[in-house]
């Protein structure tokens, strides 16, 4: 009648002991049963009508599509009707429709009245969740039957009333089975009793377990997860992965889910199936704005091929994607130990987590290997062989089978061992890898980096680079944070793999990147990420690996050469920065260009040339400008740029004094000691004779603001000690210097030896401290001559700066009583050099021969 049509099927009944009671009574279901058997028989015996046009091909398929043959497509899909013929078949469409709805209508009625008889409202209804009751009690007679969610309320309630039955007594469960596929078999048919056979032998194996027969619970798993995989969307095996994670079969936790995705993905590409009665289908708009629904909630009897092409599916066809979430659950929680919000109680995320964290670790560790063999149809292939050649193997052994020894796995155990075919199937349902991309996705969310780099390398490998943006960021562009993260990923991935060429050049890729605006890289990560290439570019593995591609070794040779120079480049941007830091922390006047300056530093690498013409330059940082020229092996016409840099340095350094000539003096000589040792022996940037002779000018009150000479015994061989510390003790270089600007006009232009300021070298008292400055040098000379004879160490013939000038051809070839010859030439040239000076004033002239005769008796004593 209409009530029982359109009234709703349950309602909440709060004093009778259960959670609901169902509106209509068990005898009147009774009797709709049997007044829609006659109409259903009386539907399907009746003759088509065709038309003369359609009649062939009413023949030609008569036999083996029924009434659905010649149908044509479903009424949703909007067509004109050709006529008389067309009427006809738009006709027979609604009539077939109208007895599907009356199949449908009868085997739904037949349900409730089954789940009457089974005592739904107290057992089954306590089953079910408080938003399926809900559900139920606003669900009417009509669209129970004919709507996509009152099919899936039909799946909840059997999978409540099976799973009841199962916990309770396993022995009626084959009986209630039977009455259900025979009384409904649109929503019970052999598929779904393969399916509760394989949730009976799960308890059977849980009961196995409580009696610590592991063996057989092991067995019996195995047996109900190889039933499960062949009719996976037979029911809703929410509460079987659970079960299966209880009973700690892990690898199940992937095969279930991708046999599943497999069956969907083959029931969508044969289409879904809804016929001609259109308000049944609610439509693509519908379907993409309702929820998704849960994972196996699909009618299974819309899956089998039924003939009757009016039957409308009871669900949605599940998604391959929802039971890719599966395994994500599974993952989730074995990983962290913690559920997913909002999970229930006994649901598989909180079994999983419920785990100890040993058997959660192994259990991950299942996992993994399952859904890398699922994704791979070599591995799974391998797997496989393996698996049956070790049962093979096991079978065969003489020392199995006793009653103390061990047993050969059981036919099921050794079926389930490695990833099916089915399971291959469903990792592949959806194009470009979905299924272990989603997989990758998730370990790396969740932080498990090892367990990642653990999983095959292939797949793996193309999804960081591709993540990564790797060809992005080797072109410059900008990348993001999660970017980054892959593509560090894929550096370790290499350098796990020992492919440590790829892994350098991800990290120097990575150490040069752009970084978005959600991604502020700082420079001590650059620079420990530049490490990190160097340290993988001058590995053998990755020499070999380079020197067997395109350029050979020089390819090796080349990237180890860039990557030095990149560390050497970014040390002056990490000093800079740190400068202006610095100086904005103190504060003042220009806080805010320093603080500006240091951010702008920050925020990407810069080349050399802006960090000198930018930064460097304007501020005054003249040291560091040295060291730039040096490490370009920068070159003008004539010096001039480095001579330039080095007055600034030097003259800076001294008026930082406060007018103290002599603290203005051995300021000075400290700059030159301190940024010496870092650019000699570079001719460029290192300019030896240039900073001598503007020490000595400084120091004879001739130069850089210092108003008198510097007199004392200790202020006399202040430069002469700082020009050796900064040639790195180089009694050689000084000495060149020395000679060079003690030499003529004449000799100087000779050889090409320009110097700034050159009249004043001919000035006698200029002149006079020269020479007590070639003196403190020669001695030092004449020490570390003395102390190499002593077997001391030292290098009498200085320290490789033949170059300049001295006299390191003289060191190993000829020994060093050769370079005490030569060097005591040199003394009596400098005596004579110094008695020419005795047209100096009278009160200098004492001096000047004094000092020609410690000349003398220097000499003496080196040509022996």
């Amino acid at each position: 009648d209409a009530a029982g049509w359109l009234g709703g099927i349950l309602r909440p009944d709060p004093t009778a002991g259960a959670p609901v009671a169902c509106t209509i009574p068990a005898d009147v279901l009774a009797s709709l049963e049997r007044r829609l058997a006659p109409l259903e028989a009386f539907l399907a015996r009746r003759r088509p009508r065709v038309a003369a046009s359609d009649a062939s091909r009413f023949a030609g398929r008569h036999g083996q599509a029924g009434s659905q043959g010649f149908l044509g497509p479903p009424a949703r899909q909007r067509r004109r009707i050709d006529g008389p013929a067309g009427a006809l078949r738009a006709e027979e469409r609604s009539i077939a429709a109208l007895r599907g709805l009356v199949r449908r209508a009868r085997e739904a009625v037949a349900l409730l009245r089954c789940l009457h008889e089974e005592n739904f409202e107290r057992d089954v209804g306590a089953w079910l969740g408080p938003e399926i009751r809900q559900q139920l009690c606003g669900l009417t007679l009509r669209s129970f039957v004919s709507t996509p969610e009152g099919a899936g309320v039909a799946s909840r309630l059997v999978e409540a009333l099976m799973a009841r039955r199962t916990r309770a007594d396993l022995s009626a469960v084959d009986a209630l089975a039977g009455k259900l596929q025979a009384a409904a078999p649109l929503f019970f048919d052999g598929d779904a009793r393969t399916f509760y056979r394989a949730r009976e032998l799960l308890q059977t194996a849980r009961d196995a377990r409580d009696a610590r027969d592991f063996r057989q619970a092991a067995e019996t798993t195995a047996a109900s997860l190889e039933m499960l995989l062949g009719v996976p969307l037979a029911g809703d095996p929410t509460a079987v992965m659970a079960e299966l994670a209880d009973l700690r079969c892990f690898h199940g936790l992937a095969a279930l889910p991708l046999a599943a995705a497999a069956k969907a993905a083959d029931a969508a590409a044969a289409g879904d199936g809804v016929g001609s009665l259109g308000a049944m289908d609610p439509g693509p708009i519908a379907r993409a704005s309702s929820p998704r629904r849960p994972f196996g909630a699909t009618n299974s009897a819309s899956l089998n091929g039924l003939n009757d092409g009016s039957l409308f599916i009871g669900a949605t066809v599940t998604d391959p994607e929802e039971c890719f979430e599966y395994v994500c659950v599974a993952i989730r929680a074995l990983a962290t130990g913690v559920a997913d919000p909002g999970s229930p109680p006994g649901s598989l995320g909180a079994v999983c987590a419920a785990l100890p964290s040993d058997e959660r670790a192994s259990g991950l560790a299942a996992l993994l290997e399952r859904c890398a063999q699922a994704s791979s149809p070599a591995a799974a292939s391998a797997a496989a062989a393996a698996a049956k050649a070790a049962a093979a193997a096991a079978a065969a052994s003489p020392h199995t089978g006793g009653p103390h020894l061990p047993v050969p796995p059981s036919p099921s155990v050794v079926a389930v061992a490695a990833a099916t075919p089915a399971e291959v199937a469903g990792a592949s349902s959806i194009h470009d890898g979905a299924f272990i991309r989603r997989v990758y996705a998730e370990l790396v969310n969740l932080g498990r980096d090892e367990d990642l780099l653990e999983l095959p390398a292939g797949p793996l490998e193309q999804h960081l680079a591709e993540r990564g943006a790797f060809e992005t960021a080797r072109q410059g562009g900008a990348i993001t944070r999660d970017e980054s993260r892959h593509l560090e990923l894929l550096a370790r991935l290499y350098a796990r793999r020992e492919r440590h060429g790829l892994a350098a050049q991800v990290f120097f890729a990575l150490a040069e990147r752009v970084a978005a605006a959600d991604c502020v890289v700082s420079l001590d990560e650059r620079a420990a990420l530049l490490d990190l290439a160097l340290r993988h570019a001058k590995s053998p593995g990755a020499h070999a690996e380079l020197a067997g591609g395109a350029g050979g070794a020089a390819a090796s040779e080349s990237q180890v050469e860039t990557l030095e120079g990149k560390i050497k480049v970014l040390e002056f941007q990490r000093r800079l920065h740190a400068t202006f830091s610095e100086r904005a922390h103190r504060g003042g006047a220009d806080a805010d260009r320093n603080g500006r300056l240091a951010a702008e530093l920050e925020r990407e690498l810069r080349p050399l040339s802006d960090m000198y013409n930018d930064f460097a330059k304007p501020c005054d940082m003249h040291d560091v400008c040295l060291e730039m020229l040096h490490f370009s092996r920068y070159r003008d016409a004539d010096g001039a740029v480095a001579r330039g840099l080095w007055d600034a340095l030097l003259s800076g350094a001294a008026s930082s004094c406060g007018g103290d000539d002599r603290a203005a003096l051995f300021a000075a000589c400290n700059a030159a000691r301190a940024l010496g040792p870092k650019l000699f022996p570079s001719d460029v940037a290192f300019p030896v004779a240039h900073v001598a002779l503007k020490l000595e000018l400084m120091a004879g009150g001739l130069w850089g603001g210092v108003g008198a000479a510097v007199a004392g015994s200790e202020d006399a061989a202040a430069v002469a000690d700082a020009m050796l510390a900064a040639t790195g003790d180089s009694p050689e270089a000084a000495q060149a210097a020395y000679d060079s600007l003690l030499a003529t006009p004449a000799s100087r232009a000779q050889h090409g030896r320009a110097l700034v300021q050159s009249e004043q070298l001919q000035t006698p008292a200029l002149r006079l401290r020269l020479l007590r400055s070639a003196l403190r040098v020669l001695r030092r000379w004449d020490e570390k001559i003395r102390a190499d004879d002593a077997g001391l160490g030292g290098g009498g013939a200085g320290n490789g700066a033949a170059a300049h000038g001295g006299f390191g051809a003289f060191g190993k070839d000829f020994g060093n009583r050769h370079v005490r010859a030569a060097l005591g030439d040199v003394c009596v040239g400098y005596a004579g050099e110094a008695r020419r000076l005795l047209q100096v004033p009278t009160s200098a002239q004492g001096a000047a021969e004094a000092l020609a005769e410690e000349f003398d008796a220097l000499g003496k004593r080196l040509i022996g």
